[in-house]
């Protein structure tokens, strides 16, 4: 979401439409930024779940709290600030 939105920001005031590939490359990029946190983080989530053996309900809570739902929120807004930036408005004056 940082890069995409920052570099959609930048287009969007300068007026420059991106190409597809030039728009929805950022978002493949911050879905890769996404999976290296998911994985640096997961050593030490895992770890934690060794040593304490939650219950597998938790396990599932936290996995969802902790990994899904920001990761989707992240790609979410990116996705946004990818279309935005491709945005074309149509003028309706009639």
């Amino acid at each position: 979401m940082l890069l995409s939105r920052s570099i959609a920001k930048r287009r969007i005031a300068a007026g420059v439409r991106p190409s597809f590939v030039g728009a929805w490359g950022l978002v493949l990029a911050d879905l890769l930024s996404v999976v290296l946190a998911v994985l640096i983080a997961w050593g030490p989530f895992a770890a934690w779940f060794r040593a304490n053996e939650p219950a597998v309900g938790l396990t599932i809570a936290l996995i969802v709290v902790l990994f899904f739902i920001p990761s989707q929120v992240f790609l979410i807004l990116s996705a946004l600030w990818a279309a935005k930036s491709r945005w074309i408005e149509k003028n309706t004056d009639a």
